[in-house]
C-alpha cells in the first residue's frame, strides 16, 4: 500500500513540473505609462495599428485579454513575440488617438536588473 501512494506522489510530483508556459504567455501587457515607469524600454514593436476588431471567433491571448482574430489580434501576436525577442516582460499599448482607436507597442523590461536612470544636475 505504501509503495501505491509513493508511487502516485511521485507520479503527481513529476506531472506537475512538466508544464512550461510559452514565453508570450509571461508577457504582461499593459495601458498605462505608470505601469513602466521604473522599467528599462526596449524599443517599439509595432507602427501605430488600429485596434478594431473583427466579426469572427475571438481569441484569448491571456491575462484575461480576449480579442477579435482580426487584424489587431494578429499585430498583438506579433507585438508579444518582438517583446519576448528583445528580452522584455511587459507590452506598453500607447494609446495614440484620444479614443484607443490607434496604438503602437512598445516593450519594455521590468522587475530584478532593470537599470534606473539616474539624474546628473550640473553644479553652477
Amino acid at each position: 500500500m505504501q509503495r501505491v501512494l509513493l508511487a502516485s506522489l511521485v507520479a503527481l510530483a513529476a506531472s506537475a513540473c512538466a508544464y512550461r508556459p510559452d514565453p508570450v504567455e509571461l508577457v504582461k501587457i499593459v495601458d498605462s505609462p505608470a505601469d513602466v515607469r521604473v522599467c528599462t524600454r526596449l524599443g517599439e514593436v509595432s507602427p501605430v495599428t488600429p485596434t478594431t476588431a473583427g466579426a469572427n471567433t475571438p481569441v484569448n491571448i491571456g491575462f484575461g485579454v480576449t480579442l477579435g482574430r482580426s487584424t489587431f489580434g494578429y499585430a498583438t501576436q506579433d507585438m508579444l513575440q518582438a517583446t519576448v525577442a528583445l528580452g522584455g516582460t511587459h507590452l506598453y499599448l500607447q494609446q495614440v488617438s484620444h479614443d484607443w482607436s490607434l496604438v503602437r507597442g512598445i516593450a519594455y523590461r521590468c522587475g530584478p536588473g532593470v537599470v534606473d536612470e539616474a539624474v546628473i544636475r550640473a553644479k553652477g
